[in-house]
């Protein structure tokens, strides 16, 4: 059996123990804690910076997809106003042509009416003021 002096000391010993692990854990404690804040703050600035650069690359996604639609828009207008100028220039072309074979077909009109008239005169049996011949036609 333990005499009163052994236990006294045993406890005294094991009270030291305890305090001494007590602090030791709550060092312990404290760097775990500093350690987790660190790396949570960590991963909230790369979170944060990654957010950023992701919010830019959209940004820019963006951006360049406008500017392709506002290109794309430019050459579609290009191109129509490229048609519609062709369609314009085939029209008048048209028209010139139609112009130039109206004019064509009224001059030949013009000698036809001009020959037939010649004709007429040559032709046409001349007529005497004969008040009766007029009743009998």
């Amino acid at each position: 059996m333990k005499s009163f002096e052994t236990l006294s000391e045993d406890l005294a010993t094991r009270r030291a123990e305890l305090k001494q692990r007590q602090r030791e854990q709550g060092s312990s404690f404290k760097q775990k804690t500093a350690a987790m804040a660190d790396t949570q703050k960590q991963r909230s600035s790369d979170a944060q910076k990654r957010a950023a650069d992701d919010s830019k690359a959209a940004l820019d996604r963006i951006k360049q997809r406008a500017q392709a639609r506002a290109n794309m828009k430019r050459e579609r207008e290009a191109k129509k106003k490229e048609r519609e100028s062709l369609k314009n220039e085939i029209k008048a072309d048209l028209q010139d042509k139609k112009d130039d074979r109206e004019e064509i077909r009224k001059s030949r009109e013009k000698k036809r009416m001009g020959k037939e008239r010649l004709q007429n005169v040559n032709t046409s049996p001349q007529v005497e003021d004969n008040p009766s011949s007029d009743a009998v036609a």
